[in-house]
């Protein structure tokens, strides 16, 4: 079994010390799991790294802060039902976000307490006298505790702007002196950790290991933080080594021939870190394991619900239902993304009408109580795309048409629509990656998301591409300045 896909069963209390002297602080009890006992051998150690990597999957779960800034806020999704008690979501994708926003405060206190696993683990490391089997072992645990510290804090300086930035473990007192860290000051710190990731990761791995951060995982982030910071060159440097290790290819299935083929391999629920697969979450199927929300999440809220060739129902939540405008983006000849991407709706078996209720069917699972689809964060065509975007070379966008099938653009057939390479790549990275959490990341950092969204009836203003400070947080720190909403 994969070590990481299982993430072990969570070991880590908190061990809370009240009124004790000192000679107590030494004695652990031999039964149970605590600060003192745990973290004391290799095996131990790996433990808590694989516990990393799960706090990296809360933040890209469905409803997580990825998918509610990447996705819901944007133009891919509306909501039709949805089975919540509250209006959290509708006011997210209303643009109409209050600091008490349950969904937000919760986005928030997963991040800061995976910011905590990661700075304990990172602690941890840098203080053990453990004699590692092998002397490199430690120091790339260290990497990807930093790395997936990294792309968290990658995604809350996107979403936040300013956020505190602990790098250490700190005690209740303490954290009342970390206030919001200029968003540059936290851009250089990703930047830094990213270089030190990249020097230590290995390019791949094999066995139990596969899944795991790898050196082009540091520089695929690396290039979107500079595509994000305003450093193209920087992130045409990390894209072209990508690319000329060879290791990855739109030929996801690996049978020889790059062709939509492997589009649809991508989202099969049995692939798991395919040939086109940069950066991947793992999970796995069945009852008692690590299970992935998105399906259940992101299916139509409705009772005669059922996947595609199944006769069994089941209500899904409602969340991130596709826009018609999403679904008008795709060309006509673009069938198997479109056919993926968004599902047109299903039939209610006792009446035999078609209920008209799109949902995408990038996460099937036909495990529906207990699917184990991995979620696939970085792919190769986001590389060809990204890279396009920064030598202005249309060579690598028409890479991720051809194989679909598509006309290349400045070719006859290409949309007219779309006359220049930004447009081009502004369609195509929609169409392509809808529904994996980069949409509205996109718009934003190409400066095109208050005038798109406008010109579509969306409520948005410049004020609104940030996400308000949790109030919660405010209350307990009153120290924290909160952003316009």
């Amino acid at each position: 079994m994969n070590t990481l896909k299982t993430y072990l069963t969570y070991f880590f209390a908190v061990l809370a010390i009240t009124s004790c002297d000192v000679s107590q602080l030494d004695r652990f009890p031999e039964t149970r799991l605590t600060e003192g006992n745990f973290y004391t051998t290799e095996a131990q150690m790996l433990q808590a790294v694989n516990d990393v990597y799960r706090e990296l999957n809360l933040t890209y779960a469905a409803g997580g802060l990825a998918d509610l800034f990447g996705e819901l806020y944007s133009d891919n999704t509306y909501i039709e039902f949805s089975g919540g008690a509250t209006t959290f979501e509708d006011d997210i994708k209303a643009f109409r976000i209050q600091p008490n926003n349950g969904l937000i405060q919760t986005a928030w206190n997963n991040a800061y307490s995976a910011i905590y696993i990661c700075n304990n683990v990172i602690g941890q490391l840098d203080k053990t006298a453990i004699q590692f089997s092998d002397p490199a072992l430690k120091e790339r645990l260290r990497a990807e505790a930093v790395f997936v510290r990294s792309l968290l804090l990658f995604n809350m300086v996107r979403v936040w702007g300013d956020i505190p930035l602990p790098l250490k473990v700190v005690t209740p007192d303490e954290s009342y002196t970390y206030l919001r860290e200029k968003k540059e000051v936290v851009y250089q710190q990703i930047i830094t950790d990213l270089a030190f990731c990249k020097s230590v990761l290995p390019e791949t791995y094999t066995g139990a290991n596969t899944g795991r951060a790898t050196r082009y995982a540091a520089a695929a982030v690396l290039a979107k933080v500079h595509l994000t910071h305003g450093n193209p060159a920087g992130a045409a440097e990390e894209l072209k080594s990508i690319i000329d290790s060879k290791i990855y290819s739109l030929d996801a299935n690996r049978d020889g021939v790059i062709n939509s083929d492997d589009y649809a391999f991508a989202f099969l629920p049995a692939t798991k870190n395919s040939k086109e697969s940069v950066l991947e979450l793992q999970y796995l199927a069945g009852q008692n394991a690590v299970n992935s929300n998105h399906q259940q999440t992101y299916t139509p809220y409705h009772w005669a619900f059922h996947l595609p060739g199944s006769t069994e129902t089941f209500r899904g939540a409602g969340m991130n239902t596709p826009t018609k405008d999403l679904l008008n983006e795709f060309e006509k000849a673009d069938t198997v993304r479109r056919n993926i991407s968004v599902y047109p709706g299903y039939v209610n078996l006792e009446t035999g009408a078609f209920i008209d209720y799109p949902f995408t069917q990038k996460f099937y699972d036909p495990n529906w109580r207990y699917p184990g689809q991995n979620f696939e964060l970085i792919r190769y065509a986001d590389i060809l795309l990204m890279y396009s975007e920064v030598t202005g070379d249309p060579g690598y966008l028409n890479q991720v048409r051809r194989r679909v099938g598509l006309p290349e653009f400045g070719s006859t057939g290409y949309p007219a629509a779309y006359k220049t390479l930004a447009q081009a790549l502004e369609h195509e990275r929609r169409v392509e990656l809808c529904f994996e959490f980069h949409r509205f990341f996109d718009l934003v950092r190409t400066g095109r998301a208050v005038e798109v969204l406008r010109s579509k009836g969306y409520n948005i203003t410049e004020s609104k591409l940030l996400f308000p400070i949790p109030q919660s947080a405010i209350d307990v720190n009153p120290g924290l300045t909160q952003n316009t909403y």
